[in-house]
């Protein structure tokens, strides 16, 4: 071959390799901060990017499928992280999809989950990063919790509570009592003496039921202290009136104050 073939030749290819747009590795439609603090932060519903390649999800014999944005739930996830890390000291475990609903939904099992094999190394990514961050926290703190950022829109004001009746937090009660779920010292309990609307009421009867569409899903399911992770997990679902743009700020500040309160009386003292 001419060597002055040889160098068009070359040079051709770079360009190919430099047009090219290829699509973004999965980490690039993720938000993954590695942590110090046994608390983890999930916000699995908040992305709004479309992953290449990927079409919109049509949820053929999926129940309660859903691709609706949970808005400002990624913001609120950051905030409440970078709060937590100015007043702990020490960084929570945070992991925020960036990818839009309408192509992949990482809060199913993975037969529900998406459509295109092109989103699985996306899906893979982020239930990597969960489990990385809840094997970290067992085995340095012995004991943690996994909040689990989400919106609903069936009770504007409302912070609704998720964990499956009781089963993603059975360690937790188990050690603690329900006073550790819905006491004064817990994250909801310490919403509510900031005015909040909780549901479940911490007042109401133990044996009140959570709504069932917000009782959790397959994230604290999968990551719930029954299993053998054994991070408490609470699916929370913040009412649309909360998670308005001009209350993200105050809305983060509360939570990051409840989530004080619940490590300082139930996990600041680790094993």
């Amino acid at each position: 071959m001419p060597r002055s073939f040889a160098l068009l030749l070359l040079v051709a290819v770079a360009l190919g390799a430099v047009a090219a747009d290829p699509a973004p590795k999965a980490d690039e439609l993720l938000t993954v901060q590695k942590g110090a603090l046994p608390v983890i932060i999930s916000a699995p519903h908040g992305g709004r990017k479309p992953i290449p390649e990927v079409p919109e999800r049509v949820g053929k014999g999926v129940a309660k499928f859903a691709t609706v944005l949970d808005g400002n739930t990624a913001e609120l996830a950051e905030r409440l992280a970078a709060l937590l890390e100015q007043d702990l000291k020490a960084k929570p475990w945070l992991v925020v999809a960036r990818f839009t609903r309408k192509h992949l939904d990482v809060n199913r099992p993975r037969e529900h989950a998406y459509e295109s094999e092109k989103a699985k190394p996306h899906y893979d990514a982020y239930h990597a990063a969960l489990e990385e961050a809840c094997k970290a926290v067992k085995k340095q703190h012995g004991r943690g919790i996994l909040l689990d950022i989400h919106g609903q829109g069936e009770h504007p004001a409302a912070i609704c509570r998720g964990t499956q009746n009781g089963k993603t937090v059975s360690l937790l009660v188990d050690r603690e009592g329900w006073s550790a779920v819905r006491g004064k010292n817990s994250v909801l309990g310490r919403m509510e003496l900031f005015g909040y609307k909780v549901l479940p009421a911490g007042d109401a009867p133990l044996n009140t039921k959570e709504e069932a569409a917000f009782a959790g899903g397959h994230i604290v399911s999968t990551y719930g202290s029954h299993t053998a992770f054994a991070v408490d997990a609470i699916q929370l679902e913040f009412g649309s009136h909360l998670r308005a743009k001009d209350k993200v700020e105050p809305l983060a500040k509360d939570l990051s104050e409840a989530v004080r309160a619940f490590y300082d009386a139930y996990l600041k003292d680790g094993k």
